[in-house]
């Protein structure tokens, strides 16, 4: 099922021959490589045909779920494509799963663009193991190299359909 977005853009479930675009932009914006699956994406195409932007949800051993990979190529940003992939992939969140939290892991500089869609940060005592994991990897290595913009972990609900 296709769907579109504003800007002229078509956004669509990944299919195997995007999976080379799909890993250039993870590198080319630094993002995190492990356990990138083509199956988990909805990508972003211009008028063209061509792959814009990126994002998925990525599933962890601790049975959390994450919004990851949200990507755009520096060309299309800033027209609000990024925010139409996250809107769609929310959109498509399985309404069995009500009250089933997504997470994401993002620098702290990009908070408001999370809640904007309805992310919160949370604490680390509401993590699940693998946030946890990731947050005190994080900290430690932000103590020691100095990083100015710490990560920050967000959670988002699906309301039920009674809310």
């Amino acid at each position: 099922m296709r769907s579109s977005a504003p800007l002229h853009i078509t956004i669509r479930p990944a299919v195997r021959a995007d999976s080379a675009a799909i890993r250039a932009l993870v590198r080319r914006e630094h993002l995190n490589p492990l356990g990138l699956d083509w199956r988990n994406f909805l990508v972003a195409e211009d008028s063209a045909g061509g792959l814009i932007a990126i994002g998925a949800v990525k599933a962890h051993g601790d049975g959390s779920r994450e919004l990851a990979s949200i990507a755009t190529l520096p060309s299309a940003r800033g027209q609000g494509i990024a925010g139409a992939v996250i809107r769609e992939i929310l959109s498509r969140q399985d309404p069995a799963a009500a009250g089933k939290p997504l997470y994401l892991a993002c620098r702290h500089s990009m908070k408001g663009f999370y809640e904007s869609f309805g992310f919160r940060e949370i604490g680390i005592g509401e993590m699940p193991p693998y946030f946890r994991r990731l947050y005190r990897l994080f900290s430690f290595a932000e103590n020691i190299i100095r990083v100015e913009n710490r990560l920050t972990v967000m959670r988002w609900m699906r309301r039920s359909s009674r809310e």
